[in-house]
C-alpha cells in the first residue's frame, strides 16, 4: 500500500493567475489600428460624397424642372438659371454663349438664338425635344458647386 501514501503526500494543484485583458496581444493592436484607419477612410469618403451631393443639388432640381418644360422660352430661362448656379453670376454673365452651351450642337444653339424672333407655334416639336435632350446632357456635364 505504499501507493496510497504517495497520493496522500501530493499537494493540491495551483491554478495559474487569469490572463489579463490589458495590454492586448500585438494582433489586437494591429486589428484596432486597421479598424481605426477604415473608420477614418469611411468618414472622409462619406464627407466627400455629402459635399458632392450638396454641390449637385442644382442639377437634380434643374433636371426635374426640365421634365415639365415644353417650350423654348422656358428652356432658355432654365439654361440661364443653371449657368448662374453652376458658374456664378459674374462668370455666367461674361462667358460667351458658346462656352456655356459647349456641349450643344449648332442646331440647338441656333434654335435658342432665333426663338426670341419666331412664333413658338412654328417650331417643330422634335426640334424642341432635341433641345431638351441637349440641355439635359449639358446640365449633367456641369461641375458640382463648392460650398
Amino acid at each position: 500500500m505504499p501507493n496510497n501514501d504517495a497520493l496522500a503526500n501530493l499537494k493540491p494543484l495551483i491554478t495559474p493567475a487569469p490572463i489579463p485583458w490589458w495590454p492586448p496581444a500585438p494582433g489586437w493592436w494591429l486589428l484596432g489600428i486597421l479598424l481605426l484607419c477604415l473608420l477614418i477612410a469611411l468618414a472622409v469618403w462619406s464627407w466627400k460624397r455629402w459635399q458632392h451631393y450638396r454641390g449637385t443639388r442644382y442639377q437634380r432640381e434643374a433636371l426635374a424642372l426640365l421634365e415639365h418644360v415644353h417650350n423654348i422660352a422656358e428652356i432658355a430661362l432654365l439654361i440661364r438659371r443653371v449657368a448662374v448656379s453652376a458658374l456664378g453670376r459674374e462668370r455666367a454673365a461674361t462667358a460667351a454663349w458658346h462656352e456655356i452651351c459647349a456641349s450643344m450642337d449648332e442646331k440647338s444653339l441656333q434654335l435658342l438664338a432665333e426663338s426670341q424672333y419666331r412664333l413658338h407655334n412654328t417650331i417643330p416639336a422634335d426640334a424642341i425635344e432635341h433641345l431638351r435632350l441637349q440641355t439635359q446632357q449639358w446640365i449633367r456635364k456641369l461641375p458640382a458647386v463648392e460650398h
